[in-house]
């Protein structure tokens, strides 16, 4: 049975999945359509009801919406196209300021700033892995002085601990 930090667990296997694609530009661009969404769609019904001129503007805001929650899904499964797909959802998120209020201006923002994420990614170069940082050449030579240093100190105690039991068998 996989534990938690086992390889192949649950955890491991979803870091594995968000790290291939632009997995917060991707959320904010899902959430961003979820509130742009919402606020035509608590005005939608009651007007549909009534009847007005209103709905139309209110629909195409709805739209909006759920286009830019689509975009959202599309960057988490198709990570290849993410820096189309950022525009599309900047483009939309702005648009939704006429249609729907831009989700109180929360969703417009959210949307801004996830397609900006989603341009901005870019997937990692096995050949990028292949040469270590400074920051990663420099953790290695920590842990491996604290290696040694750990080894040293230990066998000190052990010596130690030997003179001691000796000391307390010979008097």
């Amino acid at each position: 049975m996989a534990t938690e930090n086992s390889p192949g667990s649950r955890r491991e296997r979803f870091n594995d999945w968000r790290l291939q694609r632009p997995f917060l530009g991707g959320i904010l661009l899902c959430l961003a359509g979820i509130l742009i969404t919402w606020v035509p769609m608590q005005i939608l019904p009651d007007i549909i009801f009534i009847g007005g001129e209103m709905t139309g503007f209110l629909a195409i805001g709805a739209m909006f919406g759920v286009f830019v929650f689509v975009t959202g899904v599309f960057a988490l499964y198709r990570p290849k196209y993410s820096d189309m797909i950022g525009v599309v959802g900047v483009v939309l998120s702005v648009l939704s300021l006429f249609g729907s209020l831009g989700g109180l201006l929360v969703g417009m923002l959210f949307g801004i700033l996830g397609g900006n994420l989603c341009i901005a990614w870019r997937p990692d170069d096995g050949e990028a892995a292949s040469q270590p940082s400074k920051v990663d050449k420099a953790v290695a030579r920590l842990r491996e002085n604290t290696r040694r240093i750990g080894s040293k100190t230990a066998t000190l105690l052990r010596d130690d601990a030997e003179n001691f039991k000796q000391r307390g068998v010979d008097e």
